[in-house]
């Protein structure tokens, strides 16, 4: 930027020469009639154009690297805020604030930083012009306080109208895109006219907040224009005095236009692209204000590989600015290995624990420890390799199969990639795909049907054999095969040393579970072996509803009882 700057410095003083031309030519030329004298200063004059474009085009190109200098740095912190601010339980994620680095980079390099790099020069050409004559001076002078008092006007008429249009355009666009990821609820239920009204009122009253800031805008850029060209009107007919009254040569007149016209340049860029300007601005403070709420996490000490060890101890948790808890005073431990069943009825809390467990969210008091640390003490690129996640709400992301097993790691594993298909039972499902394990999936996934989309998020889940493991609901869309798949990944997470959490409605998912917890208005009802906790919350069945094969002990299901069978799996 200082750069930026020192090249403006040359810029606006080669401009100067232009009117020393026009002097030189009528004072010295015209009167002495050497053309030897024109060739020379035609001369200097185009080489002092030639630089001085050329210093234009160099601040030019600078500003440009600025611009993707700040978005190269600026976009991955950005996100990570973004992601954190989506994290946060009652505030939406804010996808739009990545359209504000790009408004603010835009605006950065291009006609706000040039104005902003162009104003402080004004005065000095109303300096240059006091200098030919002081009533030249202080008619320019005059003029451009009003110009600057009009620009204000402009603010003052346009702000609050441009403001409504940008809070009816972010609402617009939130609504698009909440459209566009339910497409398909919204056609099959008739939702279109509705969502359309409600859409076409937010993009009415944007288009109508303009209007009301352009017509505003409008009147005032009306007088700016008229008083600009009064202005120069003046000038010319002031120096047209100065030269009958024999004070100055003709040169003086086109000198004090062309001064007074750069000298006002400046305010009148900034009122023509004005609304360029506050949307420019208000992005940086939307920009500076998320930021500044989600400042960048520091980076820990990087502890060894976890074994698995949780404890939770003495944990309460309330949405950020509430005063109700949701989960209150939990306390219980897991040894690496261990499968606990999460159990509840619905509104107990079981997906907000199951948040805190693998830490994106923080608890309100108490903590999370894996391995004796608190989960937020470990830095989150490298606990979140050795943590796997099933979320409720399964989402896969735009690009291959390979990369989302894979977490989109810079180096995917491809022996992993395969192993964790296989743990998952997926692997024939995935080598159907048209394109194996490099078909494009799509924006979320689109390609495959919700039951393939939860075996590969299972996948994703224990690639890389992580060390702790939650899987919320992790067979509500899986058909028979599917969960015998599930079940067979569950007990290989746990040969291999895996600490897994099980939240699910349906008994079967617990059946390889040594541990069940019961989670009831957000405090642990029971917790303890899976048998005793089952025996007093499961009424037992009459004498002649009893399966026939009785159901295998998790001990047995991992010492010698039949395994589940992975078989290939459908959609």
């Amino acid at each position: 930027m200082a750069f930026a700057a020192l090249f403006s410095f040359g810029s606006n003083l080669l401009f100067l020469a232009m009117p020393l031309y026009m002097t030189q030519v009528y004072s010295r030329v015209i009167t002495s009639h050497s053309e030897a004298t024109l060739l020379y200063l035609s001369i200097a004059v185009v080489m002092a154009f030639m630089v001085m474009i050329a210093l234009e085009e160099l601040r030019g190109r600078i500003l440009i690297r600025i611009g993707t200098m700040l978005d190269r740095k600026m976009a991955p912190r950005l996100l990570d805020a973004v992601v954190n601010a989506g994290l946060r339980a009652g505030r939406p994620a804010r996808a739009s604030a990545l359209r504000d680095l790009d408004t603010f980079r835009q605006g950065l390099a291009g006609n706000v930083t040039n104005t902003i790099l162009d104003a402080p020069w004004a005065p000095i050409f109303l300096i240059v012009i006091t200098a030919i004559d002081w009533r030249l001076g202080l008619a320019a002078t005059v003029g451009a306080l009003m110009l600057f008092a009009l620009a204000l006007l402009n603010e003052y008429v346009t702000k609050p109208a441009l403001k409504e249009a940008n809070v009816a355009g972010q609402r617009s666009y939130a609504a698009t895109d909440s459209g566009l990821r339910n497409a398909e609820v919204i056609y099959a239920m008739g939702m279109l006219p509705g969502l359309t009204n409600r859409w076409n009122r937010d993009r009415l009253a944007m288009l109508g907040s303009q209007e009301e800031a352009s017509e505003r805008g409008g009147s005032v850029q009306a007088a700016i224009r008229f008083l600009n060209n009064f202005l120069q009107m003046s000038m010319l007919a002031g120096g047209a005095l100065l030269v009958i009254e024999g004070m100055a040569g003709p040169g003086i007149m086109f000198a004090a236009v062309m001064l007074v016209s750069k000298a006002l340049a400046p305010v009148q860029r900034a009122v023509a692209s004005w609304s360029t300007i506050v949307a420019t601005r208000q992005s940086f403070e939307r920009l500076n204000a998320l930021l500044i709420e989600f400042p960048a996490a520091e980076r820990g000490m990087e502890l060894p590989r976890p074994s698995g060890k949780l404890a939770v101890e003495g944990c309460f948790y309330a949405f950020p600015g509430t005063n109700k808890a949701l989960l209150k005073n939990l306390n219980f431990a897991l040894e690496p290995g261990d499968c606990l069943g999460l159990i509840g009825p619905s509104g107990a809390g079981k997906s907000s624990l199951a948040r805190l467990l693998i830490g994106v969210q923080r608890p309100t008091s108490g903590s999370v420890r894996l391995d004796g640390a608190e989960m937020h003490s470990w830095g989150r690129d490298h606990i979140g390799q050795h943590i796997g996640y099933l979320p409720q709400d399964v989402e896969l992301f735009s690009g291959t199969v390979r990369e989302n097993v894979a977490r989109f790691a810079p180096q995917p594993d491809d022996a992993a990639v395969l192993a964790a298909a296989k743990m998952a039972g997926c692997h024939d499902l995935i080598l159907r795909l048209p394109d194996g394990y490099d078909t494009e999936l799509g924006e979320g996934g689109a390609m495959l049907s919700v039951g393939q989309r939860q075996r590969v998020a299972l996948a994703r889940a224990v690639y890389g054999n992580p060390s702790f493991v939650v899987l919320d609901e992790p067979n509500a869309s899986l058909d028979s095969d599917g969960e015998q798949a599930l079940l067979a990944a569950i007990v290989a997470l746990r040969r291999i040393g895996s600490t897994v959490v099980v939240i699910s409605h349906r008994m079967s998912a617990l059946n390889y579970s040594n541990k069940i917890l019961l989670l009831r208005d957000g405090m642990v009802e029971r917790f303890g072996p899976r048998d005793e906790v089952l025996a007093r919350v499961v009424a037992p069945a009459p004498a002649a509803q009893k399966p026939a094969q009785p159901q295998a002990q998790p001990q047995q299901a991992l010492a010698g009882a039949p395994e589940p069978k992975a078989i290939p799996a459908s959609s």
